[in-house]
């Protein structure tokens, strides 16, 4: 039996999810190595800090922040309360287009927008954590692939410049 290219794209897809909840592929603490499914980096800055410059070096290199998840604030309402963490909902029409023009590589929009997260520790320490996109991009088609390494270098230098002393 073949599958059309976007039925193939779309079975690795959810195959990646059901590792992913399997917990088969979990990534290790900030702490330790390089997690295998995220990208951790510290900020040298407060958490104010890093959030505002990570927003204003965005904006600058051409991306929206389309939304502003402010995990702590939501589960602080619901009684919970945990260290500060922002997740941000970022987004560059001229990469999101090339993906979503295309009716086969629309089931990559699952992974969109990009999601970069930023938040503080227990012990006070900051961190920018984002998907390791270099780790998915060999089961991604080629088109796909070429615009998600494109935008991920943009996403890597824009969190080179957050962290900058």
């Amino acid at each position: 039996m073949t599958m059309r290219p976007g039925a193939r794209f779309l079975a690795l897809v959810v195959m990646t999810m059901a590792l992913l909840l399997s917990g088969m592929a979990q990534a290790d603490n900030h702490g330790g190595g390089q997690p295998e499914m995220v990208m951790v980096t510290p900020s040298p800055h407060s958490f104010p800090e890093t959030l505002a410059a990570f927003e204003r070096e965005a904006s600058e290199a051409g991306w929206s922040i389309l939304h502003r998840n402010n995990m702590a604030g939501t589960l602080s309402e619901r009684g919970f309360t945990i260290d500060p963490v922002v997740i941000l909902d970022v987004c560059s029409g001229r990469y999101s287009a090339q993906i979503l023009e295309e009716d086969a590589y629309r089931p990559v929009s699952a992974f969109m927008p990009c999601r970069v997260s930023i938040y503080q520790d227990s012990e006070g320490d900051v961190f920018i954590s984002r998907m390791n996109v270099p780790g998915f991009l060999p089961m991604m088609p080629e088109g796909v692939a070429e615009v998600m390494e494109k935008s991920s270098e943009e996403i890597e230098a824009i969190i080179e410049r957050t962290v900058a002393e």
